[in-house]
């Protein structure tokens, strides 16, 4: 029962919570365009602040009430590191999220003609832009936190991962047998895992809905795996990251009144993350990111300089903007699909994989854990 009533705490937070966030989002200027929209509306984004707040309810509800109501142990520790590593990285996405460039806000104001001064044709925003920029600002360009700097910043947040000892220091690998990592294992590979899975949601994204889509789905499979094995604190963790974006996603899919942000893709991507180091599930990950470990190929073949959304055509179609396929949204654009329709047929296709990964994992013995 607490179980359920602390996803119900995280679905319900993020249900109520995200009409207040848009409007708080919106007037702090905390927004982004809808780029696959005939009029690019302005959109409140880093909607993975409430998901957060709707992981931090669930998580915290659960650790409070099993201690006063059940007998039950469970390892506080864990979900308390895993609390924290996922709070570092959704800070770290925020900090990319509010970047403005003062370009684009002068140019707003110009085109609206708030605070125009008509003798000199300046705005208020136009000189102070001046002073932090130069005159010549309007041909430099203004980009938030580059990626090597994000995944450098990840690296703090699997520090409680490391001190609470998470994950499996030895793995089944087939046709080797037993591995021990041995202090390889939180030295190396488990920040390199941390610093892969939180930018992989990342890479694959681009249209409304999918960066939520795609992780409810995935964290649905860890928690129904988790749970077949008796991992509880990863079906605690990968559940109520579910409810809370099962919630988001009526407010984020097509047409989305609030746009996810890197606050919730690096989000999900630590949440995920610590479920698979908590639930000792890295080989089953493997296996189910299989759509991210092909994203990042795609990617990798145009040096990480390629969108995943496309050009909107008249008759409501996306088209790529590259002659090559660069990401799994690509050649389903090629079709002739609309936004929503790449949507759906990505989340459907994931889910269809994660149903495969499973029955592979529960009746196939050399991928057992």
């Amino acid at each position: 029962m607490i179980l359920e009533a602390s996803v119900l705490i995280g679905f319900a937070v993020v249900l109520l919570g995200t009409p207040v966030a848009e409007k708080y989002l919106a007037a702090s200027g905390i927004y982004s365009r809808d780029q696959q929209k005939l009029d690019r509306p302005r959109i409140p984004t880093s909607g993975g602040l409430i998901v957060l707040m709707g992981f931090i309810f669930a998580l915290t509800f659960y650790i409070g009430a099993s201690s006063l109501f059940t007998a039950a142990e469970i390892q506080k520790e864990l979900l308390l590191a895993a609390l924290s590593s996922t709070t570092i990285i959704a800070l770290i996405g925020l900090v990319d999220d509010i970047h403005v460039d003062f370009r684009d806000v002068v140019a707003e104001q110009v085109e609206t003609e708030i605070d125009l001064d008509i003798r000199t044709g300046k705005t208020v925003l136009h000189e102070k832009a001046l002073l932090f920029f130069g005159e010549n600002h309007e041909n430099e360009e203004v980009r938030g936190l580059s990626q090597f700097t994000k995944a450098l910043m990840v690296l703090p947040a699997a520090l409680p991962l490391i001190a609470v000892g998470a994950g499996s220091w030895t793995m089944k690998i087939p046709l080797i047998g037993t591995v021990e990592w041995g202090l390889i294992y939180p030295l190396v590979l488990l920040p390199l895992g941390l610093i892969f899975v939180a930018n992989a949601i990342n890479i694959l994204a681009g249209t409304n809905g999918l960066e939520a889509g795609l992780s409810l789905v995935t964290a649905l499979a860890l928690g129904i795996f988790a749970y077949q094995n008796g991992m509880t604190e990863a079906v605690v963790i990968s559940f109520s990251l579910a409810a809370s974006l099962l919630a988001f996603l009526v407010y984020n899919w097509y047409p989305s009144s609030i746009l996810p942000g890197d606050s919730l893709t690096y989000m999900s991507g630590a949440t995920l993350f610590t479920a698979i180091v908590a639930g000792d599930m890295e080989k089953f990950a493997v296996f189910l990111f299989m759509p991210w470990i092909i994203e990042f190929v795609l990617k990798a073949r145009s040096k990480f300089n390629a969108d995943s959304w496309g050009v909107l055509q008249e008759d409501g179609t996306l088209r790529p903007k590259y002659e090559k396929n660069y990401s799994l949204t690509h050649p389903l654009m090629r079709r002739g699909l609309t936004e929503k329709q790449v949507t759906a047929v990505l989340v459907f296709s994931t889910a269809l994989w994660a149903l495969i990964v499973l029955f592979l994992f529960n009746y196939v013995g050399f991928l057992t854990p």
